[in-house]
Formats: structure tokens, C-alpha cells, sequence
């Protein structure tokens, strides 16, 4: 430091010294362009590099069905809640029974649905959509932004409350800055960091990047949604089905209903008197019929991880490979155009900013 070299220096006999410290100059930072301009300028970067790195919009999908979310939300919570008392009771290692079975699957659709639509349920995330480690990373991942975009939101709308800018820099005392430090060339060179700052805004408008956004899901959310349809009406008579099976069963054991009652009204019964006739009375027991009126073993939960797991894991290996083949030169250059590309348009962004003072200038040398 100046003032601790010069201290020393004055100690020698002889030495030639500089007392005091040398005064540093501050010249305020102006914005270059106004503050619209700025946001303007902001948002449409973060357009260009979203499109630059999502690629084309996928081609619109013409709907087959005309229910909304909303309506099959409601049809699905129907349906599974009164075939919630049916259903047994099993750990994540037992087999699921078919009701767990459909209730997983259509509780997966509609939470895959709603989570990239932004109805954020945690909880619900945990239950229905989460298999894997990497699943756990992710959901981890997806709460950790939601929270700081949470924040980021709860200080805006407390600043605008108060009167003041959405987001400001802090208020800072430079005299007493200058006061306390022995350099002042650090507190300067602070000072004019804080004054860029100021003076450059990184906002943008949210608004265009978000419908922006929506035009790449729209596709895939509403080809989720018809399939999402589909499953609900194949699983409609399996539902029918169990319900009444249930029901049967029920006032057999109550007996209400006589053991050749039950029989006869029981649908297995009736598929296979039905099978008797059409194999023309041969015995039901033949080993191909019999094979395939075998009662389907489900999986489990752990089971179904498993298999997800092994899938994800390959998947990773296949783009791993892909990527390092890239980078060889043999395979699919896609990432690496992709990454040149990206790194071209900011030098070229950054080229028109610093070419725009120096054209003013230039016309002010010449007026």
C-alpha cells in the first residue's frame, strides 16, 4: 500500500519519500442507450438464443379430442376415487394390482402435464413421477429454481411496494469508503463497477420469452393430452370391469349371492363359458388357451425403477457417445455447430456495441 510504503520509506535516513496519497479522479458512467432500449435490446438476445438453441418449433399438432385438461382432471379423480376403497393396499417390492396399475399410469400423465404447465405440487412430483436417482436430482434441481425464481419475484413486488426501482443497486457512503481504505485506486475502480451497473440493465421482457416458450410446448402438450384421453377411455371398461368383480365378490362373502349365482355372473366365468363355444366345446384347459387366460403377473414399483433406471442409463451412454464422436469429427456435429454458432452471434453483438460509439464519434469529428 502507498501509505504503509511510504511510512517505511520515511524511516530510512536519506530515502527520498512521497507522503500522502495521490488523488484518484471518478468520472460518472452515462448509459449508452436508454433504458427501453436496453430492455429491448436484452430480450431480444435471450429470443435469439433460445431459438438458436431449442432449434425449430416443432411442426402445431392437430388435436383428435376436444377435453381440456381440466375436464379429464376431473374424469380421472372420478374415476379413481371411487375405485380407491377397492384397491389393496401393497408395499413398493409386491406386485401392483391393476387399479394401483391404472392409477399410476393416468396420475403420471396428468402430473407430467401440469408440471410443464407450471401447477407446481412437490409433493405429488414425489409420488407420481419420481423413480430414479436421476428422477431426484431433477426434481431437486426443479424446486431449488423455483424457489429463487420465487424470491426473485417476492423482492421485486416488496421494492415496488416501498416506491422504489424493481431491482437497485445499494446505497453506499464512497466518502466514507475512501476515508477507510489506504488505496483509493480500489474503491475507485468499486465505485466504477458499481456505476456500470448502474447505468446497464440486465432486465428483460419475461413476457415474450415465456410465449416464446409456450410455441415449443404447445405441440408436445397437446399430443400428451390426447394420449392422456386414449389411455383414460382403454382403461374405462378394465375400471367397469374391477368394479363389479369387486362388487361381487362382496355379497358372495356377505351371501347374498349363491356360489352358482356368483359363477354365472362372474365375468372370468362368462369369457371362458364364451371361449368353450367358440373353440367349438373342446376343453377350456387347452394349453394355449389356457396360456393366454393366465392371470399377467404386474410389476412393482422397485421393479418399475429398475427398468427406468436401466433405460436412463443407457440413454446417457448413447448421447456420451454421441457427444465424444462429435468432438472426433466422426458422428453427429449438431452440439458443436450449435455451440459455434452461439459463440459467433454474442462476438457479433459484442462487435456492433463497441462499433456504434466509435461511428458517433466519428460524426461529431465531422460536424
Amino acid at each position: 500500500m502507498r501509505r504503509a510504503v511510504s511510512v517505511m520509506e520515511a524511516a530510512v535516513p536519506g530515502a527520498r519519500t512521497i507522503v500522502g496519497v495521490a488523488p484518484v479522479l471518478h468520472f460518472p458512467t452515462a448509459p449508452k442507450i436508454a433504458r427501453d432500449q436496453q430492455i429491448a435490446k436484452n430480450t431480444q438476445v435471450a429470443v435469439t438464443l433460445t431459438k438458436r438453441f431449442k432449434g425449430e418449433a416443432p411442426a402445431p399438432y392437430t388435436r383428435k379430442h376436444t377435453a381440456s385438461i381440466e375436464q379429464v382432471e376431473k374424469e380421472i379423480e372420478m374415476l379413481l376415487g371411487g375405485a380407491e376403497k377397492m384397491r389393496k393396499n401393497v408395499t413398493d417390492d409386491q406386485p401392483m394390482d391393476k387399479l394401483t396399475l391404472m392409477e399410476r399410469c393416468l396420475r403420471h400423465g396428468l402430473w407430467s402435464y401440469k408440471k410443464d404447465e407450471g401447477a407446481h405440487d412437490f409433493a405429488a412430483y414425489q409420488k407420481w413421477l419420481v423413480y430414479t436417482p436421476n428422477d431426484q436430482a431433477r426434481l431437486t434441481q426443479l424446486r431449488r429454481e423455483i424457489d429463487l425464481k420465487e424470491k426473485y419475484n417476492a423482492l421485486k413486488s416488496r421494492r415496488a411496494a416501498e416506491g422504489g426501482a424493481a431491482i437497485s443497486m445499494p446505497t453506499i457512503d464512497w466518502s466514507k469508503e475512501y476515508s477507510a481504505a489506504v488505496d483509493r485506486e480500489i474503491v475507485a475502480e468499486k465505485r466504477y463497477r458499481y456505476d456500470v451497473l448502474s447505468a446497464n440493465t440486465r432486465e428483460r421482457d419475461e413476457s415474450k420469452i415465456e410465449e416464446l416458450n409456450k410455441q415449443y410446448l404447445k405441440a408436445t402438450q397437446d399430443k400428451r393430452l390426447d394420449s392422456l384421453v386414449d389411455l383414460l377411455e382403454r382403461f374405462k371398461p378394465v375400471l367397469a370391469r374391477e368394479a363389479i368383480m369387486q362388487r361381487l365378490t362382496i355379497k358372495h362373502l356377505e351371501g347374498q349371492l349363491g356360489i352358482w349365482r356368483y359363477l354365472d355372473w362372474c365375468p372370468e366365468v362368462r369369457d371362458r363359458a364364451e371361449l368353450e363355444v367358440d373353440n367349438g366345446a373342446l376343453q377350456w384347459w387347452m394349453q394355449w388357451e389356457e396360456k393366454r387366460l393366465m392371470q399377467v403377473r404386474l410389476r412393482s414399483k422397485n421393479e418399475v425403477a429398475e427398468v427406468m433406471e436401466k433405460a436412463q442409463n443407457e440413454l446417457a451412454a448413447k448421447s456420451t457417445t454421441t457427444n465424444s464422436g462429435a468432438v472426433k469429427g466422426s458422428g453427429n456435429e449438431a452440439r458443436d455447430k450449435l455451440l459455434k454458432e452461439v459463440l459467433a452471434l454474442q462476438a457479433r453483438i459484442n462487435q456492433r456495441d463497441e462499433e456504434k460509439p466509435k461511428e458517433e464519434e466519428a460524426k461529431a469529428k465531422a460536424h
